[in-house]
């Protein structure tokens, strides 16, 4: 293999720094991820521990309390605290275990933790108010007690079935609203592949990728769920542009076809393209 061959296989291109690219930026994520994981264990074990002795404080408090000999009363009244605490501390391990960076509560634990504070407030006034105060006959303040919990936890199931419908809707009009970006960050991508190629067709080539980012840039930027079907054709056929521009720089010789190849994928997205945007302005 001669030289000439050698340094057009091997020379950096800005395709390989923009992999390096990636790859750093990857890493940096990862590391970013674990850090957060290793602090979420450390406040979880901290967590765990303060929750352990609020429970073993408020069997003692109950016991010493209730001494010589404990109501069946005073004993509901125990179990529904540390039912709260428990809430309390569930509520807590979860909203620290689904903390992610740059991105708003969801819905479930903005309300989980109206509802599990709500809770608490209720367990503690009953128990003032019913147990210590008017002491109510123990089977009448244990069904208060269960109705509160009963109430507090479907509510919780409400708002969690509520959460994932509308975090599912959320996603995909999120993903549907990136899908033109993606697209023309991939034409970008393309453009710049095909500039390096070394070969006389090189600059038509990138010409026909820049045809395609104008129109791109022309269209609306929004997008539907609906539309996911004509978005997916669109990143099929663009993937397959690059690979076919990918593979005309490997090739020495890609012999008198690859334009008539190149422009009918080009046509292909543009039409597709089309669709996408007479789709679009159907729906709105």
């Amino acid at each position: 293999m001669g030289d000439g061959r050698r340094d057009f296989l091997y020379k950096p291109d800005s395709l390989n720094e923009a992999r390096t690219e990636v790859l750093r930026q990857v890493w940096q994520k990862d590391r970013l991820k674990e850090d957060i994981m290793q602090k979420n264990r450390s406040y979880a074990g901290n967590i765990s521990l303060i929750y352990a002795a609020a429970v073993i404080l408020t069997v003692a408090f109950f016991i010493l309390l209730g001494l010589p000999g404990m109501q069946l009363r005073s004993f509901v009244s125990m179990l529904a605290v540390v039912a709260a605490e428990s809430a309390v501390c569930g509520y807590t391990l979860c909203r620290l275990h689904s903390v992610k960076s740059n991105r708003k509560p969801s819905p479930v634990l903005t309300g989980g933790a109206w509802i599990t504070a709500a809770y608490a407030a209720a367990v503690l006034i009953a128990a003032a108010l019913l147990d210590w105060g008017l002491q109510l006959q123990a089977p009448a303040y244990a069904a208060v007690q269960l109705t509160l919990l009963l109430v507090s936890a479907a509510l919780l199931a409400v708002t969690h079935q509520y959460s994932r419908n509308t975090g599912a809707g959320e996603c995909r009009t999120d993903d549907a609203a990136r899908a033109l970006t993606r697209h023309q960050a991939e034409l970008k991508d393309i453009r710049e592949l095909a500039g390096s190629w070394r070969h006389p067709g090189a600059q038509w080539l990138a010409e026909l990728i820049a045809g395609l980012e104008e129109q791109f840039l022309h269209s609306d930027p929004d997008s539907r769920p609906d539309l996911s079907d004509t978005e997916e054709m669109l990143t099929r056929q663009i993937s397959l542009l690059h690979d076919q521009v990918a593979l005309l720089l490997t090739l020495r010789d890609p012999g008198s076809g690859w334009e008539g190849a190149a422009g009918e994928l080009a046509d292909n997205i543009a039409g597709t393209l089309l669709l996408r945007n007479r789709q679009l302005a159907a729906l709105k």
